[in-house]
């Protein structure tokens, strides 16, 4: 056989392709990596997973033209209210190319955004469900809210429009209420968001006890940065934290996950100011109900015993009158009674009025006594259900590290098991090997390898 060029060799191929596939496909793949250049030009490498181990079984790359990417893109983005991004599931529609220099790839003339909705979807129900089944799913929500919230964690970018807003909210409040705040810098949108949060939710964890509450803040940015907020790892962190959280992550379209599993969650980071200013209202209207109800019977009190005197000295005045008239005869005689009668009625008056303002100042004092010892008792309520909840995590968390010791594989090896491996993949049966296969058997110390030369099963 006569041979051929490369290039030939690449164009005969070309030529087939083109013959076998004249027409494009819709075609279903992952998208493992995206990238725009300054032409407006969308790059793609697309990937197909198996379903069991989520291994990559394909793979192609994938291009979308300028003018085509800049009809494509706002409406894909308009519809799911997700940018294109790795990791999400796209329905295409593509034509095949073969260039002799770079080869195979797909040229994207469509794409479906409601396939891509429809698996989001999926996506967030198995999330969802994942963590009602591991019962951790309203955690968070189940918590005790501090009544003042007045030591505030907060995780955000510091250079977040969101940020100082809700900060400038806060500490300037009409109401004069004193917030002590702290921030744990965090990415906030991209790659790197998910594992930045995490990471700042842990730093806060190092010092629960100085907090009240943990406000995330995202603010501004677009609808399509909100892909992170749905992972499972991040929303798994923040159902099971100790301490309530507040989402106020600035969109007012989808309720993500992570707004699910937070004890609270609020469209925007000045809502979020808003909740926690809202807090002390409630409590200073709690208090001031009280002060206005014990000024209202104090006074009630008063004026009826105000009521009561204008009425014996009524009668008193109309009995003295007659007294006077029908005993015109005896007029010193009755003068002196009248005297006598005059200075024990006043006397007796004033010890009356003497004791009804001991019983009303007693009265007041019990009262306040009363809210005093109310008071006292939430508080000592609030000290045991939080000491409570710090007994149960701390039990769980040396539950789930002496587990972790168990069945760490180096505590199995170093009791002299070995683990065998080909290709990088634990061997369990002897159907998965062949001879000629490298063995590489791993001890407690030290890896052998190994050439197999026989094989013998035992059924």
């Amino acid at each position: 056989m006569e041979a051929i060029g490369l290039y030939q060799l690449n164009n005969l191929v070309k030529r087939e392709l083109k013959n076998r596939f004249p027409d494009s496909f819709l075609v279903i793949a992952e998208i493992a990596d995206v990238k725009e250049n300054r032409s407006g030009h969308c790059y793609l490498e697309l990937v197909e997973k198996r379903e069991e181990d989520d291994a990559v079984i394909a793979t192609a790359r994938a291009t979308i033209w300028a003018f085509t990417y800049r009809i494509l893109r706002p409406y894909f983005e308009t519809t799911t209210g997700k940018s294109l991004q790795k990791g999400i599931k796209v329905l295409v529609r593509a034509e095949i190319v073969f260039h002799e220099l770079y080869g195979y790839s797909l040229n994207i003339k469509d794409i479906d955004p409601t396939f891509t909705v429809g698996d989001l979807e999926r996506k967030r129900k198995e999330i969802i469900d994942r963590l009602t089944q591991e019962g951790v799913i309203d955690m968070n929500r189940e918590l005790e809210f501090p009544m003042l919230p007045k030591t505030v964690a907060i995780i955000s970018s510091p250079t977040a429009a969101g940020y100082g807003d809700f900060v400038d909210q806060l500490h300037r409040n009409v109401y004069g209420y004193a917030f002590h705040t702290k921030l744990f810098p965090a990415v906030m949108q991209g790659e790197k968001t998910t594992e930045s949060i995490i990471a700042a939710l842990e730093r806060i964890y190092e010092y629960e006890s100085l907090f009240d509450v943990v406000v995330i803040i995202r603010g501004g940015g677009s609808q399509t940065d909100l892909g992170c907020f749905d992972s499972y790892e991040l929303a798994a962190n923040v159902a099971q934290f100790p301490i309530p959280i507040l989402a106020g992550i600035g969109h007012e379209r989808d309720e993500t996950i992570v707004d699910r599993v937070a004890y609270r969650s609020v469209k925007t980071p000045t809502a979020a100011a808003a909740f926690l200013i809202e807090c002390f209202n409630e409590v200073d209207r709690v208090l001031e109900d009280a002060k206005e109800a014990l000024v209202r019977e104090t006074r009630r009190i008063l004026q009826e015993e105000r009521t009561r005197q204008v009425v014996r000295i009524t009668e008193f005045k109309q009995f003295t009158r007659l007294f006077l008239e029908g005993q015109a005869n005896n007029l010193t005689l009755s003068s002196q009674r009248v005297e006598h009668a005059s200075r024990l009625f006043v006397q007796n008056r004033i010890n009356g009025l003497n004791q009804l303002k001991m019983r009303v100042e007693g009265m007041v004092g019990a009262l306040f006594e009363r809210q005093r010892n109310r008071l006292d008792d939430m508080q000592k309520t609030m000290v045991h259900k939080t000491t409570e909840l710090f007994t149960a995590n701390r039990y769980f968390l040396e539950l789930v590290e002496t587990k972790m010791k168990y069945v760490d594989p180096k505590n199995i090896l170093e009791k002299g098991f070995s683990i065998t491996r080909v290709n990088g993949k634990a061997v369990r049966e002897t159907n998965r090997v062949k001879k000629g296969d490298v063995l590489e058997t791993e001890l407690f110390k030290g890896v052998i390898r190994s050439e197999i030369k026989d094989i013998e099963t035992n059924i």
